[in-house]
């Protein structure tokens, strides 16, 4: 079977491991056991050491970073000149050499400089957006070009919430499309949640970036207002970011050292979730999807987050998990303590919320989708 070629372009303002990265690494893998080859071309270490890794086409090109930041916002005309020259060497390349007919990408560098001549070269542009339309674009001097050549291209965001944010700013309906994150069913589907007695030890949980819009403050500061209810409290903290230090401190200054274990970056994720009680998604602000919500629910594992953007498409209060209002710590412990005296009702609404994930959000659903739209 001949492969349908696709190039990936990537040039972020900062480079994490993130549920952007790990969309990425889902659809490639799934897609590249059918018809479809990926190639990356990008400036994100991780990303490219993630296709490395697995022996994935990657190569390495300079594209300075995002302007999405007053320094490169203001330096941006400066470099976009050569940034856009080499940037269509390289796509002229893969596209003539590499038979590449659909350019998939995911930062606004590439979005605003090279699709008009990709599309010219007769592929097809995607723009996958991972975020709403924030203050990154809202506040940027050059929407203008976004708005404008997102008539050459389709928009495919991951939430409802997240298509209006973008419908708000000028992009035509027709150039937008909603594709849900998807799940690995067999791989969370598949996990034998530990439902130990929470009496004996309640070990609550966040899986996420440690930056200031995932509200991990907010959940340290309820956890201690739990610890004084429920003193079997264990907090466990999975993820790397710029926030551990401050994070630390404050666990320092509120005297939770004893229950609060900070655990960095961890791949295999689907080994720790297995021993929460509850996973805590406590964001304060930018959350489009909240992809970890649905492997909590996959896995059986009751879940709150912030009744926040996207969050709210995934878990419907009551019924899937529990919803909190963004930033107050007293509604997040006041919840913590409820599911805590309610666990079989917990458990209950996690079971209701995996048959949604099962319905809507799986890996299978999204793959077939973006092979669709692909095609």
């Amino acid at each position: 079977m001949t492969k349908k070629n696709i190039l990936i372009l990537k040039f972020p303002y900062s480079s994490l491991f993130g549920g952007g990265e790990q969309h990425t690494l889902d659809l490639v893998e799934r897609l590249q056991q059918k018809q479809w080859q990926f190639y990356l071309l990008s400036s994100c270490k991780v990303l490219l050491g993630e296709f490395k890794k697995r022996g994935w086409q990657a190569r390495f090109l300079w594209g300075g970073k995002e302007p999405v930041s007053k320094i490169t916002i203001l330096f941006f005309p400066l470099l976009a000149p050569f940034i856009l020259l080499q940037m269509l060497v390289f796509v002229m390349y893969y596209r003539l050499f590499r038979r590449a007919k659909i350019l998939y990408c995911l930062s606004l560098t590439e979005k605003i400089l090279i699709t008009p001549f990709a599309f010219a070269l007769g592929m097809r542009v995607i723009w996958m957006e991972h975020v709403g339309a924030g203050r990154w674009l809202h506040l940027n001097p050059y929407r203008f070009l976004y708005v404008w050549w997102s008539k050459l291209a389709c928009v495919v965001t991951v939430s409802q919430h997240s298509r209006q944010s973008f419908l708000d700013i000028g992009i035509p309906t027709s150039r937008i499309k909603v594709i849900y994150n998807g799940v690995d069913m067999e791989k969370w589907g598949g996990i034998e949640t530990r439902v130990a007695d929470p009496t004996k030890a309640y070990v609550i949980g966040f899986i996420g970036r440690l930056v200031k819009e995932k509200g991990v403050d907010i959940l340290l500061k309820a956890a201690r207002d739990v610890r004084d209810i429920l003193p079997q409290l264990r907090l466990l903290i999975i993820g790397s970011g710029p926030e551990r230090g401050s994070l630390e401190w404050l666990t320092r200054k509120l005297e939770l050292t004893e229950q609060v274990r900070f655990v960095g970056f961890q791949p295999e994720l689907e080994k720790w979730i297995q021993h929460l009680h509850v996973l805590v998604l406590p964001s304060t602000g930018r959350e489009s999807f909240g992809t970890i919500l649905a492997y909590g629910l996959a896995s059986g594992v009751p879940v709150v987050g912030s009744n926040l953007d996207g969050i709210p498409e995934i878990i419907d209060h009551g019924k899937t998990g529990y919803l909190v209002t963004p930033g107050s710590v007293q509604e997040l412990a006041d919840t913590l303590i409820h599911i805590f005296h309610h666990y079989n009702e917990a458990l209950a609404l996690a079971r209701a919320g995996r048959a949604k994930v099962t319905e809507h959000f799986t890996l299978e659903r999204m793959a077939s989708e973006f092979e669709t739209l692909f095609s």
